[in-house]
């Protein structure tokens, strides 16, 4: 595994050492191609405008012309190519039908050297008239055209042009683009590096963060860290975030474990007090002993199987899946299972169902566990009705349950689904936190609030269409 800070400069790096050498490379094939074809366009040009000159400056037959008699047509020639500045880096050469070359430079400062000539001399015989020649020796570069003054064979007027000055120009322009390309390779890294660091100090920050989080030292997100940077500052956060919810968790769990115990604590303290008290004989009436043995004892194990319910929902182990279900045949059901409850408290139960069946998917003991406790909680607190009513809103199926009771008191409205909060009344707390627990686990939501006689709690469900 690689840094970050590696990641992010080796890239730069790679790019900036092989883009400016690609890119100088085409700079110089281009410019070297552009003033190649120039420099050859001059010369061609050079010679078509001496073309005159030397019609004029030569005499008419040259087939039998010694080489005395051309020294001097030849030298006004190389002067006038000196005094009309049509070329200002181009020489002459004049040869006779012989490839003999007539030396009437004098002492003129040249680039003709001899190691040119030698390889002019060379080339001559095979050049064709009026095309221009490439020649290198060593770094330098010459142009060479060839112009006869007769038919082929005989004498001609080798014109030469140096390419020193445009290779002194590439070599400048080369010179200042190296400096511009190392200058932005230094800021280029200076700025992977900086911004390396920029990214890597606030991961850093925030991968401690985690860890304390982790080792359970619940911190408030770190001010200042990657705020200039869109998604460091999101990811921030969102670690704060998860932070805050992981602290109320765990101190929600902690609580549970608190209340849990004592409520476990309770039915068991009373039966292992009157276990105690038969096998010690102190307690004559041990009928009784064994009722209230009995008695906690089932609700330890009432409470024992709500704790477990909750804890596999929440835990998402959980592992029924979810089938279509019709709600009117199902509330049906829960109705009659719920009359005897009903009896008992002296309370009627009325059921409104719709016009058509209403189908959700649904787990059939987490529903009826869930509107089994709703419907009691209202049993408990109705003075003599509690209304269950089968609705559709869109494409949501909705379970009102209503009271004709007191209603739920102000205080209690924001906690009534909390684990183990009991308002007046309450057994063990924990029914309509399963209530919720279970319709959040099928897809849906449960609120509850006052109506205008007594409490209302409603069940929202999505349809199944099938």
């Amino acid at each position: 595994m690689k840094p970050i800070n590696r990641i992010i400069v080796t890239p730069f790096i790679i790019l900036i050492m092989v883009f400016p050498l690609i890119t100088l490379l085409f700079f110089n094939l281009s410019v070297d191609y552009y003033l190649d074809k120039n420099a050859k366009t001059e010369l061609k040009g050079v010679v078509k405008t001496m073309e005159s000159v030397v019609k004029k400056e030569l005499p008419g037959n040259l087939r039998n012309t010694t080489a005395a008699n051309l020294a001097a047509p030849f030298a006004n020639l190389y002067r006038a190519l000196q005094t009309s500045k049509l070329a200002v880096n181009t020489e002459m050469l004049f040869y006779t039908r012989n490839k003999e070359l007539l030396n009437i430079r004098g002492d003129k400062d040249s680039f003709i050297n001899n190691q040119l000539i030698t390889r002019m001399t060379e080339m001559l015989p095979s050049m064709q008239d009026n095309k221009v020649y490439t020649i290198r020796i060593g770094t330098d570069k010459y142009f060479v055209l060839s112009y006869p003054l007769t038919d082929a064979g005989g004498p001609a007027v080798v014109f030469v042009s140096s390419a020193d000055k445009e290779i002194a120009l590439v070599h400048f322009i080369n010179l200042i683009l190296t400096g511009i390309m190392l200058l932005g390779a230094l800021l280029a890294i200076w700025l992977a590096r900086r911004l390396s660091v920029r990214i890597t100090r606030p991961v850093s920050e925030l991968c401690r963060l985690t860890r304390d989080i982790g080792s359970g030292e619940f911190r408030v997100p770190l001010r200042g860290t990657g705020d200039d940077i869109l998604e460091l500052h999101r990811l921030n956060q969102s670690i704060g975030e998860m932070s805050a919810k992981l602290e109320a968790y765990d101190k929600s769990q902690k609580a549970f474990l608190q209340k849990a115990s004592h409520e476990l604590k309770t039915p068991l303290m009373s039966i292992q007090g009157y276990a105690e008290g038969v096998m010690n004989g102190v307690l004559p009436d041990v009928k009784h002993a064994a009722q209230v043995i009995h008695s906690e004892s089932k609700r330890l194990g009432t409470l024992v199987e709500e704790l477990l319910t909750l804890s596999r929902i929440e835990s998402q182990t959980y592992s029924k899946e979810l089938a279509p279900v019709d709600l009117e045949n199902i509330l049906k059901e829960y109705i009659q299972r719920l009359g005897g409850l009903a009896a008992k408290h002296e309370r009627k139960l009325l059921l409104t169902l719709s016009d058509k069946p209403v189908f959700v998917l649904a787990d059939d003991a987490l529903l009826s566990q869930a509107v089994t406790n709703i419907v009691s909680n209202c049993l408990r607190y109705a003075k003599t009705t509690v209304s269950i009513t089968l609705l559709e809103e869109g494409n949501s199926a909705v379970i009102r349950v209503a009271d004709d009771g007191e209603g739920i008191p102000k205080p209690d409205l924001p906690h009534i689904f909390e684990r183990f909060y009991k308002g007046k009344g309450g057994n063990f707390g924990l029914g309509l936190a399963i209530a919720k627990s279970a319709v959040e686990f099928m897809g849906g939501s449960i609120r509850a609030d006052n109506g205008q006689a007594g409490a209302v709690f409603i069940i929202t469900l999505p349809k199944y269409s099938g």
